[in-house]
């Protein structure tokens, strides 16, 4: 059949609103606010709660206490007992306590924040290589970034058992829960640690497609490994294990860095029409 150019023209305009309509109405953007060097070589879990910055050295399973607007030290801990596990990745804060992970075996333990002792653990064998953690009143929200299964997983805080489990971002790392300011929902944030983009997810693991951020840090591709945490609204914390510093972030939530759905080419138009 004979198409004719005029109805090549109505296929293009098609395209066009179609691929446009796909972009959401506000995207995400963030810039460094603040910066300081890491008090430990292997800053790999970062929580906020009550005014405190928390970061864990996966090596040596210490806890820091720190001012978040200056990064200095007000205090340490190791977890009592001592955590079972060879490292220790990711940090969360919940309601006064703080949750972390071990690998081998992969556990979750809650931890007094105030004091340091271990009140409960979970073994957590479906998220072995997890990192990245993330918490809200009620869940743990685990990043794993094996080769394999490269998924968040949501569990319970009452008894570790998993809710629910959703693809992350590219090997998912820091994770972080935040309030959603242009939909006034809590989210779940997950940084892809070979690419350093920050994709967003509802708390049921939908994805906000078209919207994410690339973490503003100088780092190179494939080093983008460390923890998220949450300041409030609009700042989120990362703690750069490859550059050992922690950064805070201001997050513009209607900031247009980037699309995950590009509109559709001009040039593809143009190629069209010849």
């Amino acid at each position: 059949m004979l198409i004719t150019s005029r109805y090549v023209r109505r296929i293009v305009v098609a395209s066009v609103i179609v691929a446009s309509a796909s972009v959401p109405a506000w995207a995400a953007s963030d810039k460094i606010v603040a910066s300081y060097p890491s008090p430990t070589k292997y800053p790999y879990g970062l929580a906020f709660g009550a005014g405190t910055l928390y970061l864990g050295d996966s090596v040596t399973m210490m806890i820091y206490r720190l001012d978040p607007d200056t990064g200095s030290v007000m205090g340490s801990f190791v977890p009592a007992p001592k955590p079972s596990g060879n490292f220790m990745y990711g940090l969360a804060y919940s309601s006064g306590y703080l949750w972390a992970k071990t690998g081998s075996p992969a556990r979750l333990f809650k931890i007094t924040a105030a004091g340091g002792s271990v009140v409960a653990s979970y073994g957590i064998s479906a998220a072995a290589a997890g990192s990245g953690l993330a918490a809200d009143a009620n869940y743990i929200y685990v990043a794993n970034n094996d080769a394999v299964t490269t998924q968040v997983f949501k569990f319970y805080q009452a008894s570790g058992s998993i809710v629910s489990s959703w693809p992350g971002a590219k090997y998912p790392d820091g994770a972080t829960v935040i309030r959603h300011v242009p939909t006034n929902r809590n989210v779940v944030l997950n940084l892809g640690n070979v690419d350093g983009w920050v994709l967003i997810y509802e708390l049921n693991g939908t994805r906000h497609e078209g919207e994410q951020f690339k973490i503003d840090a100088p780092c190179g591709e494939s080093h983008y490994v460390g923890d998220l945490a949450t300041r409030d609204d609009t700042h989120i914390f990362f703690a750069a294990d490859y550059l050992k510093y922690i950064y805070e972030h201001e997050i513009d939530w209607g900031g247009q860095e980037e699309y995950a759905v590009h509109p559709f080419s001009f040039g593809k138009i143009k190629a069209l029409y010849r």
